[in-house]
């Protein structure tokens, strides 16, 4: 065995469970970036890195009701009417501002996250989905996937929204859940979301006949057991929607749960036992598993933007948090920390055609390779990443793969093709964080730390921040003579 094949099999044998990689590199590692950075430069460029010009578009809207005891993302509380009103004012001018860089490209999907989307009125959404018109008429003829994130009680508040939001092309909601059982809803903060409305959203979308709903549930909460674990899944499993998710819980020092004494900054073994249950339950209820943490009807569930962007199709995003991902530079045109008063500099800067990129993350030849090995070993051809100058740089990356064979999660198919095995689905995050760069794996912990630092209660109950990042193989691999 490698240096590294030690590394991965120790991690395996401690059941690490690192943070989930969706994003590479992770919002974390932004920083501020200076005024040289042109929104019209950077897609131009990125456009020369494709072979077939194709786009993924998200559009964030960052209002919630309530706001869940794990969440971390862009979020604010609110629901004033007024605000949301500019806000979309606010969304469509920008929309039309980068009119060029969509035009430019094959629309692909279209993501309509947060947040909590569903709490705008139809009216909202009908402007939004005739600005999209607007700019590239014959998108519902390219796109296959248009989506929103919802809550169980949006839905049931407003079942009318859903309805209009099927006709207006509408392909998928994503509902968040995180659990069936009564006590592990309203520890997570979702008292508003109990069992009786989880259920009875389910079958508001069943009868407004949405194509594919997408559920999820979550390992980890303090309190729950195999057994409560196994109560989820077998009723999640009998409600049947189109699409599963299932996330090991991270905690972070900037979400609430952070500050309860019920959590800590580390990974919890046991819980890969819960995955084995969750995927042996799925599978038997005709799932095929689409990722390590999703699983679908085969032909009728999915989630395509995700799917699309780890294979490397840009994703352009729009909105005050919104993340844009190209082959030159990862970016925000506003900080990482959420308020209402970067929202209201969003609405006058957007009204007056001056928002810009502000943090991120510059994308060399080489992130852009470890970008796709940590983001898409489910099936990748490393021939597709020459256009980075991988051939160049395999000795940075092939001890790697190497160690992924050697532990058996990872299979070298001809052509230059490697899949992930069964095994390698299960530990496909430990796989994924040892490509990362040790810059990025730097600034993740910096990020984190500071946030430790600044929050009190979390170092009162949390103590030192340990496992508070991911993790790497820190084996020196030097170019060979």
């Amino acid at each position: 065995m490698n240096d590294i094949t030690n590394v991965l099999s120790s991690y395996i044998e401690q059941g690490v469970i690192p943070p989930f990689n969706y994003s590479y590199p992770s919002r974390s590692t932004y920083r501020p970036l200076d005024s040289s950075w042109n929104v019209g430069d950077i897609w131009a460029e990125d456009l020369e890195n494709h072979q077939t010009p194709e786009l993924n578009l998200y559009l964030h809207v960052p209002f919630c009701r309530y706001k869940c005891g794990f969440c971390n993302l862009y979020t604010v509380i609110s629901e004033d009417q007024d605000v949301y009103d500019a806000y979309m004012d606010a969304l469509c001018t920008q929309l039309r501002d980068h009119t060029e860089v969509i035009q430019a490209r094959r629309l692909r999907t279209i993501y309509i996250g947060g947040g909590t989307p569903s709490l705008l009125s139809l009216r909202h959404f009908e402007q939004l989905f005739s600005t999209i018109t607007e700019i590239y008429p014959n998108w519902r003829s390219t796109v296959e996937e248009v989506a929103i994130e919802a809550t169980p009680d949006s839905i049931v508040n407003e079942p009318d929204t859903l309805e209009g939001l099927i006709r207006l092309g509408l392909t998928r909601a994503n509902v968040g859940i995180q659990s069936l059982v009564p006590q592990e809803i309203r520890d997570a903060g979702r008292g508003q979301a109990n069992e009786q409305v989880i259920r009875r959203a389910i079958e508001i979308t069943r009868e407004k006949n949405l194509p594919d709903l997408s559920t999820d549930l979550i390992m980890g909460f303090a309190g729950q057991t195999d057994k409560s674990w196994r109560q989820s899944v077998d009723e999640l499993a009998a409600l049947s929607p189109e699409t599963i998710s299932t996330y090991f819980l991270t905690v972070r020092p900037d979400a609430w749960f952070s500050k309860t004494g019920a959590y800590q900054y580390m990974w919890n073994p046991d819980l890969y036992k819960r995955y084995d249950y969750a995927n042996q339950v799925f599978r038997e209820a005709g799932y095929v598993q689409e990722s390590n943490v999703r699983y679908k009807k085969l032909g009728r569930g999915g989630y395509a933007q995700k799917v699309l962007t780890f294979h490397g199709v840009p994703l352009l995003g729009l909105g005050v948090g919104a993340r844009s991902y190209s082959s030159v530079l990862d970016y925000m045109v506003g900080s990482v920390k959420p308020s209402m008063a970067e929202i209201g500099n969003y609405i006058d800067k957007a009204r007056s055609h001056q928002l810009t990129p502000q943090t991120g993350f510059v994308l060399t030849p080489e992130e852009n390779i470890r970008k796709r090995l940590v983001l898409d070993l489910f099936d990748l051809n490393l021939r597709e990443l020459d256009r980075f100058g991988y051939q160049e740089k395999a000795h940075l990356f092939e001890p790697v793969i190497s160690a992924g064979e050697e532990t058996g999660l990872l299979l070298r198919l001809p052509g230059g093709r490697v899949q992930l095995t069964p095994d390698g689905f299960k530990y496909r995050d430990i796989l994924s964080w040892m490509f990362f760069s040790d810059d990025v794996v730097d600034l993740d912990r910096e990020y984190y730390e500071n946030l430790h630092q600044q929050n009190k209660r979390a170092q009162k109950v949390m103590g030192e921040p340990l496992r508070i990042s991911g993790i790497t193989s820190r084996a020196t691999v030097s170019k060979p003579a």
